[in-house]
């Protein structure tokens, strides 16, 4: 869902991935086709793929604020926050952890993710695609869009966004194994992006609660952010001006006991004579026992991840 809203204040921006595991390459692209009705949504990713469909609410342009400060645009959102002007219908799919599900039960005697060990407690494919919990999910997104003219540029291309995301699946992925659960989730985000001519800063900031009908699935509250970076011109050795951070923290809804943290830091090194960034994300995954009950239940572990993506 984030990705879609990128995609439109961005229209006509492109942005490929790729994945080496170890000797498979993986792209993404990004298609927009704007017509009368609304504005439909392509993308695919290695690890979000999607389609989805925008459509504004009655006849409301949207707000353009002129020069503000990334401080002002939050404080107009909020102001608007208690009148919706447009929704968004999206169906995604996790490729990638559909993948580490396919290669862990691929039939025979000895899988190939059996094959694939990098140490004793570390799997190059769990490594790769954890941190996906569904395979797929159907959403629905109300909410808010403002566009504003970022200090020192002319031009409208940054942006922001508030507002209520509801999602939906029926499946749900543990240690790379399918597990029968209809699940539904519901989240309060706001996020933005400063575009200017030489480097893009984005961050998002959301909480939000998820049930599970399966009974062996605990129930959670969370808390997530995420801050992206890149800077042509910038110092490639600074984590600040080129980087990026990605936390997530989870609580059992009846406890309020943490049952799940997850830190992804994120290194990008920008190739200004090509307008290419290459970014290598690693961090943890990390899993208390009280994410699941009964046959589920797993002790505490942490999980190192992996995430090399090209955009351009």
């Amino acid at each position: 869902m984030i990705a879609c809203l990128d995609n439109l204040a961005a229209c006509g921006r492109a942005t490929r991935n790729r994945l080496y595991i170890p000797i498979c390459f993986l792209f993404t692209f990004s298609l927009n086709q704007t017509g009368v009705a609304g504005e439909w949504v392509y993308e695919v990713d290695p690890y979000y793929s999607n389609v989805a469909y925008f459509q504004s609410i009655g006849d409301v342009d949207v707000p353009r604020l002129g020069k503000r400060t990334e401080l002002e645009m939050y404080q107009d959102l909020l102001a608007r926050a208690y009148r919706p002007q447009f929704f968004l219908i999206e169906a995604s799919i996790n490729p990638l952890p559909i993948l580490g599900v396919a290669l862990k039960d691929d039939g025979g005697d000895e899988s190939i993710y059996d094959n694939m060990p990098i140490s004793q407690n570390l799997n190059l494919v769990e490594a790769v695609t954890t941190g996906f919990e569904e395979p797929y999910a159907v959403s629905f997104f109300l909410g808010n869009r403002v566009e504003y003219q970022s200090a020192g540029e002319e031009s409208n291309d940054s942006h922001g966004f508030i507002g209520y995301l509801w999602s939906y699946g029926h499946l749900h992925i543990r240690e790379n194994q399918l597990v029968q659960d209809r699940w539904g989730e519901f989240e309060w985000k706001i996020k933005g992006e400063q575009v200017f001519s030489d480097r893009d800063l984005s961050w998002s900031f959301r909480f939000g609660f998820k049930i599970h009908d399966n009974p062996l699935i605990t129930d959670e509250f969370y808390v997530g952010i995420r801050r992206e970076r890149h800077q042509f011109n910038g110092d490639v050795f600074s984590w600040v001006q080129n980087g990026g951070i990605e936390f997530t923290y989870r609580v059992d809804r009846d406890s309020g006991k943490a049952i799940g943290q997850q830190l992804i830091l994120d290194k990008k090194i920008p190739w200004a004579r090509r307008g290419w960034v290459f970014s290598l994300g690693v961090g943890l995954v990390r899993n208390t026992r009280l994410k699941y009950k009964g046959e589920l239940q797993l002790p505490s572990e942490t999980t190192f991840v992996v995430r090399p993506s090209l955009e351009f």
